[in-house]
């Protein structure tokens, strides 16, 4: 079963998905820093690094977003942009712009700048081969589809009637585009109810502590599946939940057999150490440096997942002497990888025994 709870704290809403009572995916907005990705915004551009191929946009935030363009793209100082946010601002690094456009429905991500077909990689089979075959035949010329898991079994007049709306959407930010000076924001994509409902199919119920989400909510979903939380504990202590949360940005956390595993967060990576810690183990050496190997990868994967890390990952896991137990690791985090909503690819082992992993981020 899935449930999905709600809870409004300090500025800050914050939604736990549960599956079967285990913490699956946590979203999350404050009112005075929302998430700028998706946005599409009427940029200035204020100089460009022709060497780099880059420009600084004003986009009428604090810190220009950074674009990077194709050789083929002309741009000068003080010219108008259209362009989308792809990776909020980190450290001193402003949020990073992209020509390559794209609107996501709970069915389909319509690409409108990008001729690109794709199926989601949780569907399989004939399944697979059948949704591409039905995307290439609707997408519009010279544009993309990706075709989102939620659209499984999904019928081309049903996948029509999406990408229609998207197609609609699209033409709004078009105008809105031809009447405004820069920099203006065009289009938000930062409402967090409609991201859940969006992405998060097959909800079975809601349970909210805050009386303007719940009206909110009853907007979308049917009365009968939405519930009050008024009890004395606090929403997520009621569900067994609010240590596992707040962990969520702890640098360090302890493995079930003793083990340590250290998060460390730059702006080029996030480095992932496994220790030993408290851990011997009662088989031989080799075997308890597997066993927290694996342990620890078990925690990594849930970890990137929840506190939706992106990017390059590099995991020092333990020495291993024996191949076959490097094996089994790496075969063991491919599979977990792919359970994963977000394309995650565990990428190989180096000489020097650490792990490369690449991740998508959901942008929550």
């Amino acid at each position: 079963m899935k449930q999905i709870l709600v809870t409004c704290r300090g500025g800050e809403t914050t939604a736990a998905v549960l599956v079967d009572g285990e913490l699956e995916a946590i979203y999350s907005a404050r009112d005075d820093n929302p998430s700028l990705v998706g946005n599409i915004y009427k940029g200035r551009v204020q100089n460009f690094l022709p060497g780099m191929k880059a420009a600084f946009v004003d986009i009428g935030r604090d810190r220009n977003a950074f674009l990077q363009f194709n050789s083929p793209q002309k741009l000068s100082a003080g010219q108008s942009v259209l362009i989308q946010i792809e990776k909020d601002a980190v450290g001193t690094k402003g949020a990073r712009a992209t020509f390559n456009f794209s609107l996501a429905g709970r069915l389909l991500i319509f690409l409108p700048t990008f001729g690109y077909v794709g199926v989601s990689g949780k569907i399989r089979g004939d399944e697979r081969t059948r949704l591409h075959a039905l995307a290439k035949k609707i997408r519009p010329h010279d544009t993309g589809i990706i075709v989102r898991t939620a659209a499984q079994g999904c019928d081309e007049e049903t996948l029509r009637d999406e990408l229609a709306s998207l197609e609609k959407l699209w033409a709004r930010i078009l105008e809105r585009h031809g009447k405004r000076k820069p920099p203006a924001l065009l289009y938000s994509d930062n409402d967090l109810l409609e991201k859940i409902l969006r992405d998060e199919p097959d909800v079975e119920n809601f349970v909210v502590d805050n009386l303007r989400v719940m009206r909110r909510l009853g907007e979308f979903v049917a009365p009968e599946k939405i519930s009050f939380h008024d009890g004395d504990a606090k929403l997520f202590d009621a569900f067994n939940i609010a240590d596992e949360i707040s962990k969520l940005n702890a640098r360090e956390l302890t493995l079930p057999g003793g083990g340590q595993v250290v998060f460390d967060k730059t702006e080029a990576l996030t480095a992932v150490d496994v220790n030993t810690g408290k851990f011997v183990g009662r088989a031989d050496f080799d075997e308890t440096i597997l066993r927290t190997n694996m342990e620890a990868a078990e925690v990594v994967l849930r970890q990137l997942k929840l506190r939706d890390v992106g990017g390059i990952i590099i995991v020092d896991f333990i020495d291993m002497a024996r191949d076959a137990h490097k094996k089994t690791l790496m075969d063991f985090l491919r599979e977990r990888a792919r359970l994963d909503r977000s394309k995650t690819t565990v990428v190989d082992m180096t000489p020097l025994g650490l792990v490369e992993i690449t991740r998508h981020r959901a942008s929550r």
